[in-house]
């Protein structure tokens, strides 16, 4: 549904705002007759506004849903990780925190070192080269 409304929207606004922006152009232009100037006005709010208003509405809706989307999973990764901290001393290692949030590695690296920066942990590292976060509590 959502590919479906990103298509919809580029088309919409592919098709609104060079009308838009011509007619806008038009009306502008010094040199046009007032018969003219009329035309672009109607054409602008006739057939390039409604397009343009309804491909950003389309493009507002898609991105309010990937918002409402991410909370709960940002939410649900918050919470895991506070588990986490609860159970051995604080120290949480990426492969770890990855198979538990069922996450790449990147992604779960990643959000170690904000909290980490967050919450000013600091870090060792295992004689493999994995990290072990390590949080005060």
């Amino acid at each position: 549904m959502i590919l479906i409304q990103k298509i919809a929207a580029g088309f919409c606004l592919l098709i609104g705002l060079p009308i838009v922006l011509l007619g806008t152009v038009e009306a502008l232009n010094p040199s046009t007759s007032a018969e003219d100037r009329e035309g672009a006005i109607a054409a602008v709010v006739l057939f390039g506004a409604p397009p343009t208003a309804l491909g950003g509405w389309l493009l507002w809706n898609v991105r309010h849903q990937n918002r409402t989307k991410q909370q709960p999973i940002e939410h649900a990764r918050e919470q895991l990780f506070l588990k986490l901290l609860q159970e051995p001393e604080g120290t949480i290692t990426v492969l770890r925190f990855a198979s538990e949030a069922a996450i790449p590695l990147a992604e779960a690296q990643e959000f170690l070192d904000s909290k980490a920066r967050q919450l000013n942990a600091s870090f060792d590292t295992t004689d493999e080269g994995g990290i072990i976060y390590r949080f005060t509590m």
